[in-house]
């Protein structure tokens, strides 16, 4: 079965997301046997941590700084039969080879809302007014399973039209919706209403959700900062936020922890 993990890294001018993918890719092979990445970027790379590297021909986010209006191309990009989708601010912590033997049934599989550093499931978070008020499916791009197949395709063709022809659908789509830019959540979560409506061919694992790495989805005051508060470390291959120890993929959002790691090992 060709099977691989795939995501998008564009550097922008506050992050470089190729060191993080490095970070991502050196995690995911770490824990796996089934472990091919593919990063999709914007200047030639090599490393051998990277198994495939595609470069954009062209680059739909060009002139921005939030560098997301590209990702509809993950279907026609990915050069695996099977693909996982990632964000590059995410990391590892066990191994997910048996995914696989679930995921590849379905034509793809969302993942729906994610848990909190003690593991707690996440359906209404603060962040996705916009969610609420359009009645949008809690669904994450950052873990996100396709196949190459006609429905797969058809949804990453449904993005591509939300992406393009974004400045309509903000005004004659959505309610109240005021982002300068499509964020691929909100372009996942439309093409899946558009989809399949009535959700009824939802596939919702337990299993198939990441811990998010923000201060009012860990429920932490705003007085708070989040990651000093949590103070992530790692003894020796296990990582430990607030205390708990992680055994999902984590997605620490801070671009900063990943560096911070390197130093609070014990």
């Amino acid at each position: 079965m060709d099977r691989g993990y795939m995501w998008f890294a564009l550097n922008n001018s506050t992050t470089d997301y190729i060191a993080l993918s490095k970070i991502l890719a050196t995690s995911i092979k770490k824990f796996n046997t089934h472990n091919k990445v593919c990063i999709v970027t914007n200047e030639p790379i090599e490393d051998e941590l990277f198994d495939y590297v595609k470069i954009l021909k062209t680059d739909d986010s060009a002139g921005q700084e939030w560098k997301l209006s590209n990702e509809y191309k993950a279907f026609g990009l990915s050069p695996f039969t099977h693909t996982i989708k990632l964000e590059a601010d995410m990391i590892f912590t066990q191994t997910t080879d048996w995914w696989w033997n679930q995921l590849w049934q379905h034509d793809q599989v969302f993942s729906y809302h994610c848990r909190n550093y003690k593991d707690k499931l996440i359906e209404q978070s603060y962040y996705r007014k916009l969610f609420a008020r359009n009645n949008l499916p809690d669904v994450y791009n950052g873990l996100h399973y396709f196949r190459k197949s006609m429905k797969a395709k058809q949804f990453y063709d449904i993005c591509k039209i939300i992406t393009k022809q974004w400045s309509t659908v903000k005004e004659m789509v959505l309610v109240n919706c005021h982002d300068e830019q499509p964020t691929t959540d909100v372009v996942y979560a439309l093409a899946n209403k558009m989809q399949d409506p009535l959700q009824l061919d939802k596939v919702d694992y337990a299993w198939f959700k990441f811990m998010h790495n923000k201060l009012h989805i860990n429920e932490i005051d705003s007085s708070f900062d989040n990651d000093n508060y949590l103070n992530p470390l790692k003894v020796n291959d296990t990582l430990y936020i607030g205390g708990y120890r992680q055994d999902r993929v984590v997605h620490y959002y801070n671009k900063d922890i990943a560096k911070d790691l390197d130093v609070r090992i014990f």
